[in-house]
């Protein structure tokens, strides 16, 4: 009976202890961007804010990132949003943004997954302002026009042919992922004969893209526009992206799981080092993709991992998470989160009963009352699978909503 009590005490007084140690929030819908104002004093001294998720499809995740998001962008000079979406379409949306509705420019960029009423704000955000968008992932995001209508604005040093060359790859690119993927989503065997056209289709892929490169380096060498040399750069790296997916995309999950990974780190650490080297970047991908020292019995390691140590010293990790409602799969599919355990990071963070909450690990002492912050604790990912993680080892701080719904979608998704 002793123990029973002193175990209820010790519950008690970690509750305690978090609701002095966090900070309480209002409800996303009224939750305000200056709200954010403790981040302040909390990341002053990093370049780099990760935005974690724990899914896709969450209404309230949407709006709460991107409050935070206008808060850093507005009172914290953060001017890059690197989103887990195709680098070539968040870049070819963001050149020619002016010329879409604010809805197009959402669709065009990312996944449709977060092609989301909430987000709406965000993408206008960026269309009158200096919050530029660049995308991190080799998978394609939107649609094989986008790329190519961005390479035509170059018309004027971008021969006819080249252009030729580049929707090739692209109405090739998206073809492929689009026929094939059919099969693996129905876990059917892809036909031999349609295996022989892919393998075909990526031999003559590798020597087109290898003919580009090669034309691409030259003009590069010949040009002094810096703000030209640099397109060109990013129309190169764009093309590697396609190679890499196109070699790739048809491997087994696991492989491709661990296959993309490695292409976002790269990708990160050259849109960091390379391509803004001295702005401020505010990263939005999911909590598995941000975990900073995470690996799987399989071998998985998330590219919040396996970056440099130069980006993860710059970097402030913070996981969202949720306690009850219900969300989408991937695929549209409702389904209820399920009632956390005693004792994970979202029953503990729910007794606090605020409408959502904020706990910053990254400042932390362990003690008695915060000893799960420091130990082996489960959270559900996507709301239904218990897994185990040290969540100091794994963010700098989370975000708990309390209650969370599907989001309102412009578009279902096709690509991811």
């Amino acid at each position: 009976m002793g123990i029973f009590f002193r175990r209820k005490e010790k519950y008690s007084n970690s509750i305690e202890w978090l609701s002095k140690n966090s900070i309480q929030l209002r409800e996303p819908d009224e939750c305000m961007p200056e709200e954010f104002e403790f981040l302040r004093h909390i990341i002053k001294d990093k370049r780099i804010v990760w935005l974690g998720e724990n899914g896709h499809n969450i209404r309230e995740h949407n709006m709460m990132k991107s409050k935070i998001i206008e808060f850093l962008h507005k009172e914290m000079n953060f001017t890059v949003l690197a989103f887990e979406s195709g680098l070539a379409e968040c870049h070819s949306a963001n050149e020619l943004k002016k010329e879409f509705t604010d809805e197009d420019f959402l669709k065009n960029a990312v996944y449709s997954l977060w092609a989301t009423k909430e987000n709406l704000s965000l993408f206008q955000l960026m269309k009158k302002s200096d919050l530029s968008l660049i995308g991190i992932d080799s998978n394609p995001s939107s649609n094989p026009e986008l790329f190519v209508k961005f390479v035509q604005q170059l018309s004027s040093v971008v021969s006819e042919g080249v252009i030729e060359k580049i929707e090739y790859i692209e109405a090739g690119a998206y073809k492929w992922y689009y026929q094939l993927g059919q099969y693996k989503a129905r876990r059917k065997k892809v036909p031999a004969e349609m295996l022989r056209e892919f393998a075909t289709f990526k031999e003559k892929a590798s020597a087109v893209i290898a003919d580009l490169e090669a034309i691409h380096k030259e003009y590069i060498f010949d040009l002094e526009n810096q703000e030209l040399v640099r397109q060109f750069k990013i129309i190169l790296r764009c093309l590697q992206n396609r190679l890499y997916f196109i070699n790739h995309f048809h491997n087994n999950y696991r492989t491709y799981r661990k296959v993309r990974e490695k292409r976002m780190k790269e990708n990160l650490e050259w849109v960091c080092q390379e391509l803004y080297p001295d702005e401020k970047i505010i990263i939005w991908a999911h909590n598995l993709h941000i975990f900073k020292q995470y690996k799987t019995f399989t071998g998985f390691e998330p590219l919040g991992a396996i970056v440099s140590n130069e980006i993860k010293e710059q970097s402030y990790y913070l996981g969202l998470f949720m306690y009850e409602g219900e969300i989408h799969t991937d695929t549209g599919q409702p389904y209820k989160i399920e009632k956390p355990p005693k004792k994970s990071l979202e029953d503990y963070m729910h007794q606090v009963q605020s409408p959502a909450l904020f706990t910053d690990f990254s400042q932390l002492e362990k003690t008695s009352v915060n000893k799960w912050i420091f130990t082996k604790t489960i959270f559900l990912e996507s709301g239904t699978m218990p897994t185990l993680f040290v969540p100091r080892d794994q963010l700098d701080g989370a975000l708990l909503v309390e209650s969370v719904s599907p989001p309102e979608y412009l578009k279902r998704n096709k690509n991811k």
